[in-house]
């Protein structure tokens, strides 16, 4: 097979590792307004690898990383071509990410007819280092073994707290070289604002991701472990507002940056499930019955705001709804709220607040994060109190400010999985209930990314069928696409209407070629853009420029990425979008290991993994071909 021999020319790439770190650190570029932090210091990484790599040369170390027995080391085996391959990836510093993360610098950009910024045309697997695209070949193939895959949550979490020396940190580094790096550009927002700069001026938008989750603290001081991220996602907005501002000063148009937000790292999660449950049993009786033809877990109700944000810590009045709803996945014996869960969630609203209103004021868009099916019905009305309040032009009579703020569309945006069959029937509530209250409805749709999870928590509760996800995956497909057709045909008719500053707005999340192609057909049947005659690319109408978006997630599927850019016609707002996870190492785990499985599921079909790995495989030949890797 063709990855075989590749891999059996690996050893002489890793005895070349130290070259194409020089030649690496020589073809960086960076001017001094633009060099940031992260630059800096990966340019200092590599000076010092090669300052390391000659002190051993000089001191007997041999080329391929063992070592003379005169310096009393224990030298390493070449016990398989990719071990070599870690290794050399390693010694080359490949924790800083590679030259991929650096700013772009002036001469990556053109000036158009008019003066303003102007692609620069790239297909950008070409412009990746060598060490990136060796550090990718190996994760995808890492990723096409069922068996490490399944395991690896375990395994990891195991050697993680190993109480043997040395080896929690050993395995912390492999990981951070290898998954960490190709998913994960940064601990910090400040750690990933190159990133973001570099995809802003290639007209791509970016969306951060805090990954920090529930799962992810030990219950130690969780009070301060909620504060602290709140505080850092006040930074990672103001971090993106800068950018944003910079990026308008250039000439291109506000509204390419979002913050996708994971509630459960500001609350125990254990208080959102519990009103979530106590959310299902009101519901049945608020909204008519109509909760109980909806599948788990239902949808928002205008009665929510008595429980997420509450005015006092009684929660008796609760308890005459405890048995109403047996059949939402929701038991008899399943607490509801109790007086201490009231305190804590007026402060997650005040938090909330807190945040929507700091993303409006730095023009980002703040998205709160799909997550577990239990924990919805408490994100869905967070989500449509937030929306009333925020998704509408803020006037002095309607908020504490003294001027005006100009609109540029909703500020808070929910997530929609159609994974879950409640899918439809939610989109629908929603689409409704955002015309009859005035505001805009901003959107993000993806398939989801709790599969297992889902299924397993289900059959662990004694519930009975398949749970809240659709039995086959075509179903979701299918209801991806469906969903497609509905909000695109809604906002043409909302754009037609008596008010078009208040039509939705859509991201669509998918690695999925079938549904790019959707979407693609669906914005040219329904009138929302062009095809050029003469070269073949679509072309928004201006009222949908910045309302439409198509997002991927950083180091997945960039030839997708490249695809919806190549497929419009340049504009100064972006079509396509990446979703850049972010946090600390034993932070990001959950997504990490998503991601795995995700991609796990992917690799024998026809895209995914598969096909990054062939793409990442060809690009490498095609070097090898040519006789250099760099």
């Amino acid at each position: 097979m063709a990855s075989n021999s590749f891999l059996t020319r690996l050893p002489n790439i890793a005895r070349s590792s130290q070259s194409v770190s020089y030649r690496l650190t020589n073809s960086i570029k960076l001017n001094q307004t633009q060099t940031s932090y992260i630059a800096r210091r990966y340019l200092s990484i590599n000076q010092q690898q090669q300052q390391r790599h000659q002190s051993n040369s000089k001191s007997g170390n041999n080329q391929d990383g063992s070592s003379n027995k005169s310096n009393g080391k224990r030298s390493w085996k070449k016990t398989s071509a990719i071990g070599v391959a870690t290794v050399s990836l390693s010694a080359v510093g490949i924790a800083m990410l590679g030259d991929d993360t650096t700013a772009t610098t002036s001469s990556d950009l053109l000036q158009d007819e008019k003066g303003g910024p102007k692609v620069k045309q790239k297909y950008s697997i070409h412009d990746v280092s060598a060490i990136t695209l060796l550090r990718s070949y190996l994760v995808w193939t890492a990723l096409g073994i069922p068996s490490l895959v399944d395991s690896s949550p375990k395994v990891l979490d195991s050697l993680l707290h190993s109480p043997i020396p040395g080896v929690s940190k050993l395995v912390e580094f492999i990981v951070r070289i290898t998954f960490f790096a190709q998913f994960i550009p940064g601990e910090t927002a400040l750690e990933c604002a190159p990133v973001m700069e570099k995809l802003r001026k290639k007209n791509v938008g970016s969306a951060l991701n805090y990954s920090a989750e529930a799962d992810t603290v030990e219950k130690l001081d969780l009070t301060s472990i909620e504060l602290e991220r709140f505080h850092e996602v006040e930074r990672a907005l103001d971090v993106q507002g800068t950018l944003e501002q910079r990026m308008h000063a250039e000439g291109w148009d506000k509204g390419s940056s979002a913050f996708a937000l994971k509630v459960t790292g500001l609350i125990d999660s254990n208080v959102l499930i519990r009103a979530s449950n106590t959310l299902h049993r009101i519901r049945a009786v608020h909204n008519e019955g109509l909760e109980l033809n909806v599948p788990f877990p239902g949808c928002p109700s205008d009665a929510d705001e008595m429980v997420l944000i509450p005015t006092s810590s009684d929660t008796s009045v609760y308890e005459s709804y405890r048995h109403i709803v047996p059949r939402m996945g929701i038991h008899d014996d399943d607490p509801g709220v109790i007086p201490s869960d009231m305190e804590k969630l007026k402060l997650l609203w005040d938090r909330l607040d807190s945040l929507a209103d700091r993303a409006r004021r730095n023009g980002v868009r703040l998205i709160l994060d799909a997550e577990e099916s239990y924990y919805e019905p408490a994100l869905d009305g967070y989500v449509r109190l937030l929306s009333m309040k925020y998704n509408k032009p803020f006037t002095p009579e309607n908020h504490l400010e003294t001027i005006s703020t100009p609109w540029n569309g909703p500020v808070i945006y929910g997530s929609y999985q159609c994974y879950l069959q409640r899918q439809p029937h939610l989109l629908a509530a929603a689409l409704q209930h955002a015309e009859d209250n005035g505001y805009a409805l901003g959107m993000k749709q993806v398939r989801g990314g709790y599969i297992v999870k889902e299924q397993k928590s289900w059959k662990l509760k004694g519930n009975v069928g398949n749970g809240p996800v659709w039995p086959e995956k075509s179903k979701t497909d299918a209801c991806y696409n469906q969903c497609i057709q509905t909000i695109l045909s809604t906002l043409k008719r909302q754009l037609q209407g008596v008010e078009p500053k208040m039509a939705l707005s859509i991201i669509f999340g998918t690695h999925n070629t079938d549904s790019l192609s959707e979407i693609f057909s669906v914005l040219e049947k329904e009138g929302l853009a062009t095809k050029s005659p003469s070269t073949g690319k679509l072309k928004l109408k201006n009222d949908v420029l910045g309302r439409v978006g198509i997002a991927q997630l950083y180091g997945m599927r960039d030839d997708l990425s490249d695809k919806i850019h190549n497929a419009f016609e340049e504009s100064k707002s972006p079509m396509s979008l990446i979703f850049i996870a972010y946090g600390r190492l034993k932070e990001t785990l959950p997504f990490l290991g998503r991601r795995a499985i995700e991609n796990k599921s992917l690799m024998t079909g026809a895209g995914g993994a598969a096909v990054e790995r062939r793409r990442v495989g060809t690009e490498i030949r095609r070097r090898l071909s040519l006789g250099f890797l760099g």
